[in-house]
C-alpha cells in the first residue's frame, strides 16, 4: 500500500456465501479527509463491502488494507482506529445510553466520561436520561449508534444507513457530523439507499450493482466536489 494518503484500500475483493457470489472483483480506495458513498438496494452487496473494509468479514478473494495494515493476512483483525455504525446498532436494551457507551468505551479505554457525555449530547440525547435503550424509539437508538461510532475520534469511519429512522432535522445533523469528521482528516465510507443524502457529503459516489462497483459516470450518478455541496 504505497500511497500514504490512502487510508482504506480494497483490491480485487470478492465474497461468496455458500453458492452465492455477493461481491465480484471490487476495487475501492478511501483517502484521509475523503467521504466515499455507496448506493444500492438491499442485497446489492454494499453492506458486505463496508464489513470487509472494517475487517469484520473476511473476503473470499482479494486484499484489504486499513491504515497500512493488511487485514486479508490477519483473519479476525479489525481496522485500527475504527468507528462503525451498522443497522441495527449493537446496543444493549437493558442499559441506559450512558451505560451502553461507558461499557463500549471500557473495551479500549481511550476516552473518559466527559467525552461520552459530550457525544450523547451532540446527537441530541440526554446523558442523564435513566430510560433503558430498549424503550427508545428507533430514531433515538440510531442517534446513540452514531454517538458510539464517533466518540473515540476514529481515523476510519464506516456508516451503514446512518440516517435510518431519523427526522429531517436529525438527517441534517448527521450530514454536519460527517463533514466535521471529513475536515478532521477521517476516511469515511457511507452506504445508503438515498442518493440525495449521500450526495450532500460525499466526494465520490458509487453504485453497487450485483456485487460490483460502478463509477459515478457508469452508474449515472452525480459527482460532487467539496466546494459544490449544498
Amino acid at each position: 500500500m504505497s500511497d500514504s494518503h490512502v487510508t482504506v484500500r480494497l483490491q480485487d475483493v470478492a465474497k461468496r456465501y455458500r453458492s452465492r457470489d455477493v461481491l465480484a472483483g471490487v476495487d475501492l480506495e478511501v483517502s484521509s479527509g475523503e467521504v466515499v458513498g455507496l448506493i444500492g438496494p438491499n442485497g446489492s452487496g454494499k453492506t458486505t463491502v463496508l464489513k470487509i473494509a472494517a475487517g469484520l468479514v473476511q473476503p473470499s478473494r482479494g486484499q484489504v488494507w486499513a491504515m497500512g495494515r493488511p487485514l486479508h493476512e490477519q483473519p479476525g483483525s479489525v481496522a485500527p482506529s475504527l468507528g462503525v455504525l451498522f443497522d441495527p446498532p449493537g446496543l444493549l436494551p437493558h442499559l441506559t445510553a450512558l451505560s451502553n457507551l461507558r461499557m463500549l468505551a471500557s473495551l479500549r479505554n481511550v476516552i473518559k466520561d466527559p467525552d461520552i457525555r459530550k457525544w450523547i449530547q451532540r446527537v441530541g440525547l440526554d446523558p442523564e436520561d435513566r430510560k433503558r435503550v430498549g424503550a427508545y424509539s428507533q430514531g433515538m437508538v440510531q442517534k446513540l449508534g452514531i454517538a458510539q461510532a464517533l466518540m473515540e475520534s476514529p481515523r476510519i469511519l464506516i456508516l451503514d444507513e446512518p440516517t435510518n429512522a431519523l427526522d429531517p432535522e436529525s438527517v441534517n445533523l448527521v450530514a454536519e457530523l460527517i463533514l466535521e469528521q471529513r475536515a478532521r482528516g477521517v476516511a469515511i465510507l457511507v452506504a445508503s439507499h438515498h442518493l440525495e443524502e449521500v450526495s450532500r457529503v460525499c466526494d465520490r459516489v458509487f453504485k453497487v450493482v450485483e456485487g460490483r462497483l460502478l463509477s459515478a459516470e457508469e452508474g449515472d450518478l452525480a459527482r460532487h466536489s467539496p466546494d459544490q455541496r449544498s
